[in-house]
């Protein structure tokens, strides 16, 4: 059975070393087949050849290295805000936006600016610069028109009512016609029985120099209308309020929201009067 043991035995030795059948010899003559290459243990996909060092000691350190680099440059980029409250916006110095934003805390557009900046995560330095961009840019393409400004309308009004003459001798003038559209605008908007939101349409008119101008120029113009009253002009209970008291009451200081000495409780009484003279 084992007859031919050994020379199969023979035969596997001399094709371990090249004799005979079997792997041809290495290529350096060296008698030996080098052994299969190893994989570096430390090696991995992520890491760039430039962060290996000699030892595992030495990528470490390099790895270290080059992270705290990011963290530091990350530090130096600008943040967004945590809160919509950190996205700070000061025009004060700003001519052309400061008439906009003179009680900046309370706009409640620049509240929704802050609320939308901190959503997208805008860096908090960028806020000022973008926000004075927008409303530069909005106010050069006509899309915001003028701040609204009493005093400027009041002076407005008297160029156009009283030209060439003092403020003290326009004002009394000012002030007359500017009860007389009010009283008018109210008086009109019960007798065509409005509604609210009409009436305010029709009573902001008077918040402006032209619409009180307006205002003044439809009164005369409907009262010369053959058959055109007012509801209580002709009888009916005024309350003991004449024309004449009327008059007097709307030229007193107290009335006008553009006076140091306007009084709120005096105006609404002027108010209601004209209600009752002029009829409910």
């Amino acid at each position: 059975m084992w007859k031919y043991q050994g020379l199969w035995q023979m035969v596997l030795r001399n094709a371990d070393t090249g004799s005979g059948g079997g792997n041809p010899p290495p290529a350096d003559g060296s008698g030996s087949t080098p052994p299969p290459a190893t994989t570096d243990p430390w090696k991995r996909d992520f890491l760039p050849e430039s962060m290996y060092g000699a030892t595992p000691e030495e990528t470490f350190g390099k790895v270290a290295d080059a992270w705290k680099g990011l963290r530091e440059e990350a530090g130096k980029r600008p943040q967004p805000g945590k809160t919509p409250e950190e996205y700070a916006f000061d025009a004060s110095k700003n001519e052309k936006l400061a008439p906009y934003f003179k009680d900046a805390a309370a706009d409640p557009m620049l509240k929704i600016a802050q609320k939308v900046a901190h959503a997208v995560g805008m860096p908090k330095d960028q806020f000022s610069g973008f926000v004075t961009q927008l409303y530069e840019q909005a106010i050069d393409a006509k899309l915001l028109g003028p701040v609204y400004s009493p005093e400027a309308e009041v002076r407005a009004l008297a160029d156009r009512l009283a030209p060439g003459k003092s403020w003290a001798e326009a004002k009394p003038i000012v002030q007359k016609a500017h009860a007389d559209a009010t009283g008018f605008v109210d008086v009109l908007g019960k007798q065509l029985q409005l509604s609210d939101g009409a009436k305010g349409l029709l009573g902001a008119l008077v918040d402006e120099a032209d619409g009180v101008e307006l205002v003044t120029a439809l009164s005369g113009a409907m009262g010369k209308l053959p058959g055109f009253t007012l509801p209580g002009v002709n009888g009916g209970d005024t309350g003991g309020w004449t024309q004449e008291k009327l008059d007097a009451a709307t030229a007193d200081e107290r009335y006008s929201p553009y006076s140091p000495k306007y009084d709120k409780a005096f105006r609404a009484q002027v108010d209601a009067a004209f209600q009752q003279f002029y009829g409910n």
